[in-house]
């Protein structure tokens, strides 16, 4: 399919990106102050790397204050506690250890810190008047992407909100993508943050924001997951496949920084606002459905993913290959040992999660406008594994 379109391209962090660069980090934060908060999880299972994030900082003398309290689907809550500890500790700037919640977090704390508000103001769209403090990004994770991107997504339990929402403030100055520090990840993780990056590239392939270079980002994302992932999962000391799913997961968030997400992340985040369940999996589970209901806006590009996916297209018409792309998403699902599909992950049918839906304009980057009868569709299709949104809508 022909595209002829202008398009802008802009990543202001600086990656440093290859095996042992963590070793790296004192060094590269000198000139962002004296004094940084290092913000980590709450359950500790990162502290080793936490430890030797304070050495070597300490051997550049810059002085540490850690936030290990960081959750799934962190809370406007928990950055503003983060923000006023890095207040009273007088940090100069601010290092997010961890996956996309640590990173996200980091990226609120920064901006709160100086503010001085409550980050949700900014979450409701108040504009930022002061520049937010230096933000490094170490990611332990493939797969949210959040070190490369201008977004964050942050959780309100008492509005049973969750909201994804992008500055360009929050592009992190420096970003350290180390596929060591993910050797130890537990299969599961590695495999629900696989498939947020796959949900990632698909989506930033299919919008209506797309262009080239975004383009040629999700096309290498999507190979690089469908040829690595289950290596990942099932012999997570291969350090080639570490390699390229983190070379994935970065490829996939600088496509969506420019290209956004679609409809699986609009209803993913409905979801985990309601249920409070794991993003990664929760947007993957309901990218078929997806796939399909924009299947025939672009059979072009749906034919090239079955393809990149390893689906044997090469004698097929454009229809057919392109009718293969949302099946081979859920056989790699099948593969890497997930619930294959939402009620397995506790979710109900729900008026709330359609609410969040339907609101209006949430459906603009998509291929295909939605009504909240479509969002209906799309989550019945992604309730059972023995369904489909063909199935639900050709009844």
């Amino acid at each position: 399919m022909e595209q002829i379109a202008d398009f802008k391209f802009d990543i202001p962090t600086r990656i440093e990106f290859g095996n042992q660069v963590f070793k790296k980090l004192g060094k590269l934060c000198r000139g962002y102050g004296n004094k940084a908060l290092v913000i980590s999880y709450k359950d500790r299972s990162l502290h080793a790397f936490v430890e030797e994030c304070v050495f070597l900082l300490k051997a550049e003398n810059i002085a540490t204050c850690l936030f290990e309290e960081v959750e799934a689907n962190p809370t406007h809550t928990l950055i503003n506690k983060g923000a006023e500890l890095a207040c009273s500790e007088g940090c100069d700037f601010v290092i997010g250890l961890g996956g996309g919640s640590a990173i996200d977090t980091a990226k609120a704390v920064s901006v709160a810190t100086v503010e001085k508000i409550d980050i949700w103001e900014i979450v409701e769209g108040k504009e930022l008047t002061q520049t937010p403090l230096p933000l490094v990004a170490i990611p332990t994770t493939s797969g949210t992407g959040s070190e490369v991107t201008q977004y964050a997504v942050i959780s309100n339990r008492e509005l049973k909100r969750k909201e994804g929402f992008g500055k360009k403030e929050f592009y992190p100055h420096l970003s350290l993508l180390d596929p060591y520090l993910t050797v130890g990840m537990p299969s599961s993780i590695t495999a629900a943050t696989g498939l947020d990056a796959l949900t990632h590239a698909i989506e930033a392939y299919t919008t209506r924001l797309a262009n080239p270079l975004s383009d040629l980002l999700a096309e290498k994302a999507i190979q690089l997951v469908a040829d690595n992932l289950r290596t990942a999962v099932y012999s997570g000391q291969n350090m080639q496949s570490r390699y390229n799913m983190m070379l994935a997961s970065m490829l996939a968030g600088m496509a969506i920084t420019h290209a956004d997400t679609s409809l699986a992340h609009v209803i993913g985040e409905a979801i985990g606002a309601v249920f409070n369940t794991n993003h990664g999996l929760t947007v993957a589970l309901t990218l078929p459905a997806v796939m399909e209901y924009n299947c025939f806006t672009n059979l072009d590009k749906f034919a090239n993913i079955s393809a990149l996916m390893g689906e044997a297209v090469n004698h097929l018409a454009p229809r057919d290959a392109a009718l293969l792309a949302s099946s081979a998403v859920r056989k790699l699902i099948g593969d890497v040992n997930v619930p294959t599909c939402l009620a397995e992950m506790g979710v109900k049918r729900d008026e709330t999660v359609l609410d969040l839906c339907s609101r209006p304009g949430w459906d603009a980057t998509n291929l295909r406008s939605a009504k909240r009868a479509d969002f209906q569709d799309l989550i019945e299709g992604s309730l059972s594994p023995e369904l489909s949104y063909w199935k639900i809508t050709t009844k």
